[in-house]
């Protein structure tokens, strides 16, 4: 887990109860930096204030709020969240998420456990409807776990529903999930992804804007939204209705200029409503997890995706293959590497009946003699 630990100052004005970000732009239009602003007096910081704020008493009021948090020391408010595993970063770091530096109402700072999103990796927000259908479930699960195969980071909400299977389903193939959270990051909500959550502080990260302790509250959902979209190089839309809060991720999506990806579906079904509504003012129709990965890596210059091609080639190669070498072949595809532990589920789903771990190791050892996988560290393998 990443335990890192941005400006002091920062941490401080951002953890003080009352104290908003509107309140914090006001203050610094006027001064360089959180420590300066550490520095003021009661009646310097109203009269930043006082600029912007339409009634004086308003004013007042935040500087009041902000000098008595100056008898609270930043260092050992950072030193108090490091000992429980969070971590914090403002946008006067030089390690705050390059994505989110441009958006519109861009966060001061967030909160985070385990990692932020890494700058040199596509990631794709993958969004949909709580109480999505058996095909939403199906369909969140294949893209994920392709985009994840990929090396692309998803970036969800950790809601029930489309969210949470994508973020798991990421995870249990080898792949980097951020969560970004509408309350502390350290709780846990909705309970139904305890396991999740926990997962995603292991393989991924947690992030939000709100203090750590907050519990979820309805204003907090809408605000979070831009967050997981602007961390994100481009949203897919699995499922949603009209309206909804994934159509609320959509627009602000679109404000920060993302590519939008939607899943089309029955015009008869509700849940399929948001998004063939998205398709016909002009998203792009995800028809597999390919048309996503080819909007970040592209086709050859003949026009052949180069992942085809590859998949193609190994395939020819692996004809002579059967029974459970055949599935796992399959499964683990080229260049792809899996934990064995989602390997052994997904060939016991496709056989229909239980695997023995001893089978399943033999018909390994195999492959990697046959030269179709190789181990990448301990339980992972690698297809080639």
């Amino acid at each position: 887990m990443e335990k890192r630990m941005g400006n002091p100052y920062a941490c401080w004005l951002t953890g003080i109860e009352g104290v908003g970000g509107q309140t914090i732009r006001a203050l610094r239009n006027r001064v360089s930096c959180a420590e300066e602003i550490y520095s003021l007096t009661e009646e310097e910081i109203r009269l930043c204030l006082s600029e912007t704020m339409k009634r004086k008493s308003d004013a007042a009021r935040m500087a009041a709020l902000i000098a008595k948090a100056q008898n609270e020391r930043p260092e050992e408010q950072v030193r108090r969240l490091y000992e429980r595993g969070i971590s914090f970063v403002s946008v006067e770091d030089d390690f705050f998420p390059e994505r989110l530096r441009d958006v519109p109402d861009c966060p001061y700072g967030l909160y985070y456990i385990g990692k932020l999103p890494p700058e040199d990796l596509p990631s794709v927000a993958v969004i949909g409807a709580r109480n999505c259908s058996g095909y939403g479930r199906e369909q969140a699960r294949i893209f994920a776990e392709k985009l994840a195969l990929r090396g692309i980071s998803v970036v969800s909400g950790m809601a029930r529903g489309v969210d949470g299977i994508a973020g798991r389903s990421a995870v249990l193939a080898g792949g980097l999930s951020f969560a970004v959270l509408g309350c502390g990051v350290d709780v846990i909500y909705p309970t139904e992804n305890t396991e999740l959550y926990y997962m995603l502080r292991e393989k991924g990260g947690i992030l939000s804007e709100a203090h750590p302790g907050a519990e979820p509250r309805t204003q907090l959902f809408p605000r979070r939204n831009r967050l997981i979209s602007g961390l994100a190089d481009a949203v897919l839309v699995i499922e949603a209705r009209r309206r909804s809060g994934t159509v609320i991720t959509v627009d602000a999506a679109l404000e920060q200029g993302r590519e939008i990806f939607a899943l089309p579906g029955r015009v008869s079904d509700a849940l399929s409503d948001g998004c063939n509504l998205l398709i016909s003012q002009g998203a792009a129709i995800a028809c597999s997890p390919d048309t996503v990965i080819e909007h970040f890596f592209g086709v050859s210059e003949s026009g052949t995706d180069f992942s085809e091609r590859e998949r193609k080639a190994r395939n020819l190669r692996g004809a002579s293959l059967s029974g459970l070498e055949a599935v796992l072949f399959d499964v683990l595809g080229c260049g792809n590497i899996m934990e064995s532990r989602f390997l052994l589920e997904r060939a016991e789903s496709i056989t229909g009946h239980r695997i023995s771990v001893e089978e399943f190791m033999s018909c390994m050892v195999s492959l990697q003699v046959k030269g179709f996988a190789v181990e990448i560290g301990a339980g992972h393998y690698k297809g080639i």
